[in-house]
């Protein structure tokens, strides 16, 4: 006897993003649960019906005498490599586990049979089967079904996205003509002559924005500005003085090393970066001094590794101004060789004694997560030593 497999295909993973159902499903009873849990998340989508239309056909099948088994495989909500990538693997290990020797394949729109060829590569398929659903007939029942297939962010995306776009090319070519003889001869009627073509810009510009649902979008970002910028206000304040420490050290490096000799640009260019070197550390450091500031506003306590932070920056800029210093003495006039050393070795002896600060911080840290999992684990351990008991 021949094993059938009625395959539901769900290419944009409605039973998983509205559902939370976990695919591949496979057989009537988590198909039904499957079709219960879409049903109940949108009772208006269509790959509700589909699912009971598969089920319905392993049905009919076995009443005939036949063996038939039904699944149900979804892909991704971003239709395209990445959907039918995941539909490939569910199929595949459908098919492992049933191993049917014809498929009957289940789809309730022309988006599922995209990924149709893909199944005939790896399985024989017998027959396919498309649901189509019954509608309230006439001008109302139309305009509601294209209403609410609209009011869904990916089909508004493949739909009304590209048709705003092409409006607004296709008024690009009788505005642009309009527009230039505008600005070669300055008369009002080459402006009235694309006041037509503005119309229909500003539609596809409409509805471009409607596809890809820039409003929303916009206000989204609104809201994490508002909650991830302005009510941290202290770390905008340094961040903003950090900035602005920064750029007015440029530009006045800049012309303080335009306005010196130097024998040649390798000079001027190590001048130009010894004198950064200490703007850089010092915006850096206003930077973890917000941080700081932060912590102890909301948890009253200063974290020390910010602070080591801040030390091995000084650290730094000791180091490198001093290797500046000495190179300077080699490339250009200046007698700097002792400062630079003195500095070097000033940054090194911070830079050893920071390390060994920040790696005591890191060790205490790591043993006090290592306390709280060893914790939770004996507290995992005699919960189900409890529940072994009873």
């Amino acid at each position: 006897m021949r094993k059938v497999l009625v395959l539901a295909v769900d290419r944009d993973n409605d039973f998983g993003d509205k559902g939370r159902v976990l695919t591949p499903a496979v057989g009537i009873a988590r198909c039904k649960e499957a079709a219960a849990a879409l049903g109940i998340a949108d009772p208006e989508d269509s790959d509700t019906n589909a699912l009971y239309a598969a089920i319905k056909v392993c049905l009919e099948i076995r009443d005939d005498g036949g063996d038939a088994e039904v699944a149900l495989i979804c892909g991704d909500s971003n239709v395209g490599h990445r959907s039918d990538e995941r539909l490939v693997k569910e199929l595949e290990t459908i098919l492992e586990r049933i191993n049917p020797d014809g498929i009957v394949l289940v789809g309730d729109g022309a988006e599922d049979e995209y990924i149709y060829p893909i199944i005939a590569s790896r399985a024989r398929v017998d027959s396919v089967r498309k649901v189509y659903i019954r509608q309230v007939p006439g001008i109302e029942g139309s305009f509601y079904i294209i209403s609410r297939m609209m009011a869904d962010p990916g089909k508004r995306k493949r739909f009304i996205a590209p048709i705003g776009l092409l409006m607004m090319l296709i008024s690009l070519f009788f505005i642009i003509p309009n527009l230039l003889l505008y600005l070669g001869d300055g008369k009002t009627s080459s402006l009235l002559g694309m006041s037509g073509s503005l119309c229909v810009f500003s539609i596809g510009l409409v509805l471009l924005l409607y596809g890809y649902n820039i409003v929303n979008k916009a206000s989204e970002f609104k809201s994490y500005v508002y909650d991830n910028v302005f009510k941290q206000s202290t770390n905008l304040v340094f961040l903003i003085l950090s900035a602005f420490t920064l750029l007015m050290s440029a530009i006045w490096a800049y012309l303080d090393t335009g306005s010196l000799y130097f024998p040649n640009f390798t000079a001027r260019a190590a001048f130009f970066l010894q004198s950064m070197a200490w703007p850089i550390g010092i915006a850096l450091m206003l930077y973890f001094t917000g941080k700081i500031v932060t912590d102890y506003q909301e948890a009253k306590r200063f974290n020390m590794l910010n602070i080591m932070y801040c030390v091995t920056l000084a650290a730094c800029c000791f180091l490198i101004t001093g290797l500046f210093d000495i190179a300077l003495t080699y490339i250009s006039f200046q007698d700097t060789l002792a400062v630079g050393m003195i500095e070097t070795v000033l940054g090194v002896i911070f830079w050893i004694v920071t390390s060994g600060i920040i790696n005591r911080i890191d060790k205490s840290r790591r043993r006090e997560k290592r306390k709280i999992r060893k914790k939770g684990s004996a507290a995992r351990r005699s919960g189900r030593d409890s529940d072994a008991f009873l």
